[in-house]
């Protein structure tokens, strides 16, 4: 579990409801559920409209990378690759297939039962670098829809202040209930801007590094692979993946 999401979050809302507080306000302020309504539910709500029903389920599954991010560890799959090319190197690389499923990994494990089957390497390594790239694009497409929430908060926390504004002008002969009012309304605003910037926005920049580095983890898989099946020294060949670290 990825504790310093949680404690990023903490520390920036602390930050406000603290401001909030040595500026003489009032906490009970702050707390508005139709505001929180009209910029989680209304921003969610417009992503959807341009979005299709698969790349949202999708995008909020990937969500969860946010405090649950993939397990990957490329210097240990480094000294795995070259554990498998000494023993390709020693035997065949028939041998194996036996330890296929000690990669624990999908793309990893059927890149390598390919290998095995028999696959081209040049062909091997051209189609699953391709395959690498459409992974990256998809879970790019997930992290846009997610943006594109915190790209509508803003406007929606706006829209929220102006209903606000609209009930309060309701009660100009209440100066006490206007000024309430008012106060209440622009908290929209402020759930709006919150919601996109300290919310949606940092957890997309991590969602996006963890896709960054998943390429980068099948990328290595895949030269490492490729370089097994074409006999390559294993000293040779985890010289060249240590630039993968």
């Amino acid at each position: 579990m990825d504790l310093l999401t949680l404690a990023g979050l903490i520390v920036a809302f602390t930050s406000v409801f603290l401001a909030n507080w040595l500026g003489g306000g009032e906490v009970i302020l702050l707390l508005n559920l139709p505001s929180a309504i009209i910029v989680v539910i209304g921003s969610l709500g417009a992503a959807l409209a341009q979005s299709n029903l698969r790349e949202a389920l999708s995008a909020i599954k990937m969500l969860s990378w946010a405090l649950f991010p993939p397990a990957i560890d490329l210097s240990g799959n480094r000294r795995t690759i070259n554990l498998l090319a000494h023993k390709a190197r020693r035997f065949s690389i028939i041998a194996l297939e036996a330890d296929i499923k000690a990669l624990n990994n999908i793309f990893a494990m059927r890149a390598m039962q390919m290998a095995v089957d028999g696959a081209e390497p040049d062909l091997l390594s051209d189609r699953l670098h391709d395959e690498a790239e459409r992974i990256r694009d998809k879970r790019g497409h997930c992290i846009s829809f997610l943006e594109s929430i915190g790209g509508y908060a803003p406007t929606l926390g706006i829209m929220g202040s102006v209903l606000g504004l609209i009930q309060a002008m309701a009660n100009l002969d209440s100066p006490e209930a206007l000024g309430h009012g008012i106060a209440v309304a622009f908290v929209s605003t402020l759930y709006g801007q919150g919601f996109a910037n300290l919310v949606i926005f940092p957890i997309c920049r991590k969602l996006s590094r963890y896709a960054d580095l998943e390429l980068l983890n099948n990328q290595m898989f895949i030269d490492g692979i490729h370089g097994i099946a074409t006999g390559k020294h294993p000293q040779r060949l985890d010289l060249e993946l240590s630039g993968y670290e």
